[in-house]
């Protein structure tokens, strides 16, 4: 059980783990039980707050959560990304489960991101791109640079890759 002391005005936010595969069906999730929040306290304006949750969620306090710096990937972004990692992956002799399983991601990360669809996250990002031996802003440039990639995306566009 998380333990939070809250004053008025303050929250926190309960969602998926990022290793979460976000296939898993709700009924897996909390086959363990609900999420309990229970008052464990209060003092003058602080209510002390215990949230027990099912293992894939996360509890962040407000002042934990991650600035929103970046808002979403546009259709052109996601677009690229998928190609390039469709690339690098050839390349670099991954499929989907083995990236996932080298980057320590669930496969449905990875196939949100060479499938140009869902959420990712920069963790997930900076995983792969480790994984691939590439800086994270190589995933986002457009395959095809070199000689090498081009054969490849001849290769995957042969198979119906787009």
């Amino acid at each position: 059980m998380l333990i939070l002391t809250r004053q008025p005005g303050q929250s926190l936010s309960i969602h998926p783990h990022s290793t979460l595969d976000p296939d898993t069906p709700v009924e897996q999730l909390f086959a363990g039980g609900p999420i309990r929040v229970q008052v464990l306290g209060v003092q003058g304006s602080q209510v002390r707050l215990g949230v027990a949750a099912p293992i894939g969620l996360h509890i962040l306090r407000e002042e934990l959560w991650p600035p929103a710096v970046v808002g979403p990937l546009s259709e052109g972004a996601r677009r690229v990304l998928a190609r390039k990692l469709k690339v690098l992956m050839f390349l670099n002799r991954h499929s989907t489960q083995s990236l996932a399983d080298a980057a320590g991601l669930a496969p449905a990360r990875v196939r949100a991101a060479e499938s140009g669809v869902g959420a990712l996250v920069l963790d997930e990002l900076e995983k792969m791109a480790r994984v691939l031996e590439v800086k994270v802003v190589e995933l986002f440039i457009s395959p095809g640079r070199t000689a090498v990639e081009r054969v490849i995306l001849g290769l995957l566009e042969g198979e119906g890759y787009r």
